[in-house]
């Protein structure tokens, strides 16, 4: 099917909703849809509907933990497919985004406009991850499997645009990703893991793109009426806990092992988070962990909120999904992955 511009809207929000405070904006995933609407037509299909010959790749925004001068232009979109493709022995015949956020869900949307490949609706995750390696449909469970990843991004009047390929185990070639990232400015467009369909379909989730977008579409209907109303028929179809109107008083980032760790103080709240909300504290009672989806929605205007807009003063409506009333990729229920994330907040992760 080809994509409208209203059901980019939708989409995006609902992308949003699902992202946990990561993934970027709305307003970043709009941008960067209607980009690709002003290039071409990026055309969306079920992966029942693929032929399955071929290979896919995943895309995805590879972010730094330091640093919010993001500098990519759609030809560094284009560019970090292309680099990926020079270095193929067989074709690319899809796209895949890695996971759910305002941006991530249009992930690929604007080389499929461009190239006339379409994005398989197989995202490697229904939710935002902390993790790179937890949008990669599985992949990180082979421990055999090389990596080929492509980047490219930054602002080549400061010096600091890069573009790089590189083929490795997942976990190396995750660092040297987000090492470019750093150098760009604090991000790069990425295309990776060419891999056939049926290798990755039972990592990620079929559809996943299609609930979104029914997701954003009825909480926007919704949210016509008031933002309380929306936040509360949200809880209900999510089969979520809605916490209530909070005020933010406390947003601190500290950094461990490459990666920012953000502590957000809501009393009698508290939240910590790495790149997207990890734990939901209620004096000292945990209420939440990954992969439990926690989101904050602006209490005036019902956005759904990344982590940089969340600051001291700003009053939020919290509300926590359990995992199990979530679409959940392979990454997101790996125990080494959820085990990596323990060292970084103090927690335990794994049941």
């Amino acid at each position: 099917m080809q994509i409208s511009q209203t059901w980019l809207e939708d989409t995006v929000w609902g992308g949003a909703l699902l992202g946990g405070g990561g993934g970027g904006s709305v307003a970043e995933g709009l941008a960067l849809g209607r980009t690709a609407f002003g290039l071409g037509r990026p055309e969306l299909v079920h992966p029942e509907n693929h032929p399955g010959d071929g290979l896919l790749a995943s895309c995805s925004v590879a972010e730094a933990p330091v640093g919010r001068r993001f500098h990519i232009k759609p030809g560094d979109h284009m560019r970090a497919v292309e680099l990926l493709r020079e270095h193929l022995s067989g074709e690319l015949t899809g796209l895949i985004p890695e996971g759910m956020g305002g941006r991530g869900i249009v992930d690929g949307w604007l080389q499929s406009a461009v190239l006339g490949l379409p994005v398989v609706d197989l995202p490697g995750d229904g939710r935002g991850h902390p993790l790179a390696l937890q949008g990669t449909l599985g992949l990180s469970n082979l421990a055999d499997f090389i990596s080929w990843q492509a980047c490219a991004g930054g602002d080549p009047e400061r010096g600091e645009y890069v573009e790089m390929y590189v083929s490795a185990t997942l976990q190396v070639a995750d660092k040297l990703i987000r090492r470019a990232a750093a150098q760009a400015g604090g991000a790069v467009s990425v295309a990776r893991n060419p891999v056939p369909l049926q290798q990755v379909i039972g990592g990620g989730v079929p559809g996943g793109i299609h609930t979104a977008t029914a997701l954003g579409r009825e909480y926007r209907r919704t949210l016509a009426d008031s933002t309380e109303k929306a936040a509360a028929w949200y809880s209900e179809r999510m089969t979520a806990n809605y916490w209530g109107e909070i005020e933010i008083t406390g947003n601190r980032v500290n950094y461990s092992s490459g990666m920012s760790v953000v502590a957000i103080d809501a009393p009698p709240f508290r939240l910590q988070a790495v790149g997207t909300f990890l734990t939901l504290e209620r004096e000292g009672e945990l209420l939440a962990r990954y992969p439990d989806l926690m989101i904050m929605l602006d209490a005036v205007n019902g956005m759904p909120l990344i982590l940089p807009e969340i600051s001291p003063g700003r009053k939020v409506l919290l509300i926590s999904t359990p995992s199990d009333s979530l679409q959940l990729g392979a990454g997101a229920r790996d125990p080494g992955l959820l085990e990596s994330l323990e060292g970084l907040i103090g927690r335990p992760m794994v049941s």
